[in-house]
């Protein structure tokens, strides 16, 4: 691995390789393999869905309820991602209680000092949690672009769309 650039994304540090991202094994299957590299060697987990921590907060275990079931179907989830479930519920709740508070008050505060307005403190909870959110729906499949890139589990033949693309 060449490793580009080192760069903190407020969770945790990641490392960017150069080049394009790798082919999913099933396109690599269709197309061949021209180039005679070797086909990456994946590191894979028994699919199951961990239980809720019981101390999320009711937001964070309302989305925890909306999310889980979708990616159990997608076939997505193992017991080893309890955390980053956790902390992306725990990340979403912290962003709406920054949301509600920014919509309920001035987007700007007076100082205490009496130096002028400045930034609403509340931003950068606000700025942090919907990072956090934004990270970790890539990981656990939440964005549209990271479920293009994804590679469907092997049986899994329904994807729920009814042969519109058949």
């Amino acid at each position: 691995m060449t490793v580009d650039h080192v760069v903190w994304q407020g969770w945790g540090w990641v490392m960017g390789e150069r080049g394009p991202i790798g082919q999913p094994d099933n396109v690599r299957a269709l197309r061949g393999n021209p180039g005679g590299r070797p086909a990456p060697k994946r590191v894979t987990a028994a699919p199951g869905v961990p239980d809720a921590p019981e101390w999320l907060d009711a937001e964070a275990l309302a989305e925890w309820d909306r999310i889980v079931p979708d990616l159990d179907r997608l076939g997505v989830l193992a017991l080893v991602d309890r955390a980053a479930l956790s902390t992306y519920c725990a990340a979403w709740s912290k962003f709406v209680s920054a949301e509600r508070l920014l919509q309920d008050d001035d987007l700007v505060a007076e100082r205490r000092a009496g130096n002028g307005p400045a930034k609403h403190p509340g931003w950068q909870v606000w700025r942090e949690a919907a990072t956090t959110v934004a990270a970790l729906a890539k990981e656990l499949f939440i964005t549209p672009s990271s479920r293009l890139r994804s590679v469907k589990p092997e049986g899994d033949d329904d994807d729920g769309a009814d042969g519109i693309l058949d």
